[in-house]
């Protein structure tokens, strides 16, 4: 059992995780609305909201991947194992807990490489008046996210006496 601070910060961890998604996607509909609105009825618009609304989205899909793992709304094909024995299910799910762990790995140091990048070249966005590194920050964040998650959801996998959200 996680201790009660580890506990909290998890709490926190999930609304904030929630309450993102939810403000992200109102952004974007509502921002994709008003531009529409300004356009056919006033012929005008916004430079910045398509470039707006695809950080926003890609946003969301980074956060949603962590989100997905955690409230295990990610599609499941168990044709191999549900033909397996419960310790070979085990192995299967450790294996793909390790290609998933090394993907997030990987993704972390790219997307870090990346943002470091970005930084030194000081380059903005193309229309939003932002530094890139500032709005493609959240990769590494995202996927640091996805492999907390990911090893949260295989905790009662590869040890069945544990129970979801036990961290030790």
């Amino acid at each position: 059992m996680p201790s009660p601070r580890a506990q909290r910060l998890l709490k926190a961890a999930d609304r904030l995780e929630e309450t993102f998604m939810i403000v992200a996607l109102t952004f974007m509909t509502v921002l994709t609305v008003v531009q529409v609105v300004l356009r056919y009825g006033f012929s005008t618009g916004f430079v910045w909201s398509l470039e707006a609304t695809m950080y926003a989205f890609a946003w969301l899909v980074l956060i949603g991947m962590s989100y997905g793992v955690r409230t295990e709304a990610h599609i499941a094909v168990d044709l191999v194992t549900s033909r397996l024995t419960p310790g070979g299910a085990r192995v299967f799910a450790g294996v793909a807990l390790a290609c998933g762990l090394a993907y997030c790995a990987l993704m972390i140091y790219g997307s870090s490489q990346f943002v470091e990048l970005s930084m030194t070249l000081g380059n903005n966005a193309r229309d939003i008046p932002l530094r890139r590194w500032v709005l493609t920050g959240i990769m590494p964040i995202a996927f640091a996210l996805l492999a907390l998650r990911l090893v949260q959801a295989a905790r009662p996998v590869l040890r069945p006496q544990a129970k979801a959200g036990d961290t030790r």
